[in-house]
């Protein structure tokens, strides 16, 4: 009876060991094919090697054995003591790991050297040049103090989150898109529990939270390829790299034109403002906006660059980046007297009255139209309309709404 017990355990154990090798060998195969596919990761590189030690410990040694075995059955003369040490065959295993990884990445290297040195250039026809949908690009390029980003949440104007190219990430659920945003304008309270109690108003199930997260990782996921988005994590940590608000992205530009405006000044004060959409938040009910003050941060945020803009635009003589500054200030705040001066100074200064007749009659529509104004242009600005030549308020006031 304890016969067969014992055989039954050394099967038992034989079968586990077999297995276990079976698995070690054939995910060292898949891992070896996807380095061969492109995968650079540490993890996967780690496993390989590790894989490989475990299996060259475990195969070579046996099959040393069963060599010797049969060579001692044929009587076989063998040379016992002349042969590799045991530890030097995962050594090498190790080492032939790491050679294949490095060749890999240098054969890698030369290809794409290769590329770059010869580009290939696609000419086009005369013929191709003349089509109208040929159409030169633009856009402003991203200037140096704006942080290395794969994806912005946009919340000067209505809420979004966009790839760095433009294309806007879709979420299955209002609230992923609600987290992404939230933990990139708090840079410094990327935790669930903050998370949780800035953006309900009552407790929230972790199973209700945990789907969120996991929508919003995946949304991520399905628009940067992995690279960058919400980490998985284990504990109160929420861990969100690669997305940058455009609110950081414009406190960036403002930051860099007030220390440094001769170098890039202007361009980077063109890009931050060219983020700006409209009234920040708009279209969005996050009670954590306003509770913190972030609305009426941005608000002044994009007042004051517009400001900079506009006096380094005027001392340039440059009229219309004035008025293009103004104007994306006037975006996040309408009616804004400061801005709304500055263009009226500069329409006197050219003596373009139907410029000054459209601007001052747009305000005071803007004002009718206002619920919390009485309908009467400001002390200030009713002054500043008399200065430049223009009626009295009152008499405007009337013209207009008849």
């Amino acid at each position: 009876m304890n016969d067969d017990l014992g055989v039954l355990i050394i099967r038992v154990a034989v079968a586990v060991i077999i297995v276990s090798v079976a698995w070690i060998v054939g995910s060292l195969l898949v891992d070896i094919v996807r380095l061969m596919r492109g995968a650079r990761s540490t993890r996967t590189i780690m496993g390989v090697v590790a894989r490989y030690l475990v299996a060259s410990a475990t195969l070579v040694p046996a099959v040393q054995s069963g060599v010797t075995a049969r060579a001692s059955t044929c009587e076989t003369p063998t040379n016992d003591g002349e042969g590799s040490p045991m530890w030097l065959t995962p050594l090498v295993a190790g080492a032939t790991a790491l050679g294949v990884v490095s060749i890999r990445d240098v054969s890698r290297r030369r290809s794409s050297d290769h590329v770059d040195e010869e580009p290939a250039v696609e000419e086009l026809a005369v013929e191709e040049l003349a089509v109208d949908a040929f159409v030169i690009d633009d856009r402003v390029d991203v200037p140096g103090c704006v942080p290395t980003h794969d994806f912005v949440a946009g919340v000067l104007g209505p809420v979004s989150v966009t790839t760095a190219d433009g294309d806007r990430v879709k979420f299955a659920r209002a609230r992923s898109e609600e987290l992404v945003v939230w933990l990139a304008t708090h840079p410094s309270k990327r935790f669930r529990s903050m998370a949780r109690a800035d953006m309900w108003a009552e407790p929230v199930k972790d199973s209700t939270f945990a789907n969120i997260t996991s929508d919003a990782r995946k949304a991520l996921q399905s628009m940067g390829g992995g690279a960058s988005g919400l980490g998985v994590t284990l504990n109160d940590e929420l861990v969100l790299s690669g997305v940058v608000s455009d609110i950081e992205i414009l406190r960036r530009c403002v930051d860099h034109a007030r220390r440094w405006p001769e170098d890039g000044g202007m361009e980077a004060l063109r890009y931050g403002l060219s983020l700006v959409r409209g009234t920040p938040f708009s279209g969005a009910s996050y009670i954590w906006s306003d509770s913190a003050g972030l609305a009426t941060e941005a608000v002044m945020l994009v007042v004051r660059a517009a400001g900079m803009l506009a006096d380094m635009s005027a001392d340039a003589n440059d009229p219309d980046g004035v008025y293009w500054a103004t104007g994306q200030g006037l975006l996040a705040v309408p009616g804004q007297e400061d801005l709304l001066a500055v263009r009226l100074r500069l329409h006197a200064e050219r003596q373009d009255r139907v410029g000054l007749n459209t601007e001052w009659r747009a305000y005071l529509r803007m004002l009718a139209a206002d619920p919390w104004s009485d309908g009467a242009p400001s002390p200030a600005m009713a002054h500043l309309w008399s200065q430049l030549g223009g009626y009295d308020s009152g008499t405007t006031n009337s013209s207009i709404e008849a």
